[in-house]
């Protein structure tokens, strides 16, 4: 079975360390440290954005007035914001992830009980509710968790069952652990390095390992997924396959990794994290 995503958003070009993105009729250009290799598209096409990321003042500068589009996809709906760390609200490159989810859930054909870690403004929460589904979204800001209750309120799911979480991970699932809960799909996009509640802070290299036995712990005796993802340079396919590996909880190894990335028509496609998932 085919599972179709179609977007409002299209990546035009990176290179030099920036990214050109556009969204409806709105041009973006911000930081891509990853984008080292000189730009396809010529400085006529990148000198028309109406937001760009400010590196000497580390602000977003803007075309006056501009309003920013919802980002759409399929019949899900995100709100949109230049934020003081660069970013806007999504992560094109789970695009095949969110996909992923929609085929494997469908396929299952049984009530799901899922979270989704680092869960940010929501949209893999989002695409993996369904009529069938429970999931529990789980995240240390409370600004962005608000904002993922905005996107569901705009995506009108506000009725599905949708726990939402303000917490550190490893503390929140502790706690899970202790009252026996299980999952049969989890759903992790770990950053390198991240503040919590109460001045905790997350460092993938020295936290995901303590993370995953918590994971394993929380599986169900019939899971169904697990995505692991990262935009870590020390984490590639290898470390995120062998993160999963050590699932005693997953019967069966049908692992597969794969690079995160957001491909262009019309410039370099642009690199944007490894993953490593697991379905039954």
């Amino acid at each position: 079975m085919k599972i179709f995503v179609q977007c409002n958003y299209k990546l035009l070009d990176c290179g030099e360390f920036e990214k050109l993105e556009q969204i409806d009729d709105i041009i973006i250009r911000r930081p891509a440290l990853q984008a080292e290799w000189k730009r396809k598209l010529g400085n006529d096409i990148w000198q028309q954005y109406q937001a760009k990321f400010d590196y000497t003042q580390n602000e977003w500068t803007t075309i006056p007035e501009i309003n920013l589009p919802y980002f759409v996809c399929n019949n899900l709906t995100f709100e949109l914001r230049l934020s003081s760390n660069r970013q806007i609200g999504i992560f094109p490159e789970q695009l095949t992830n969110w996909q992923w989810l929609k085929k494997v859930i469908s396929k299952a054909n049984r009530p799901l009980n899922i979270l989704n870690g680092f869960a940010y403004t929501g949209a893999s929460t989002l695409f993996a509710s369904a009529e069938e589904t429970t999931l529990t979204h789980v995240d240390a800001s409370s600004s962005s968790v608000n904002w993922a209750k905005q996107n569901c309120r705009l995506s009108n799911l506000e009725n599905t069952n949708i726990r939402w979480i303000v917490d550190d991970i490893i503390s929140f699932l502790t706690r899970e652990v202790k009252r026996g809960k299980v999952y049969d799909g989890i759903i992790l996009d770990p950053p390198a390095f991240g503040r919590g509640k109460k001045s905790s802070i997350w460092k993938i290299g020295r936290d995901l390992p303590k993370l995953m036995k918590l994971v394993d712990k929380l599986l169900s005796n019939d899971p169904e997924f697990v995505i692991l993802s990262c935009h870590d340079k020390d984490y590639g396919k290898r470390e995120l396959r062998d993160e999963l590996t050590k699932l005693q909880s997953l019967k069966t190894s049908r692992i597969e990794t794969l690079d995160l990335t957001i491909k262009s028509k019309t410039g370099n496609d642009l690199p944007a994290g490894k993953c490593a998932r697991w379905k039954k």
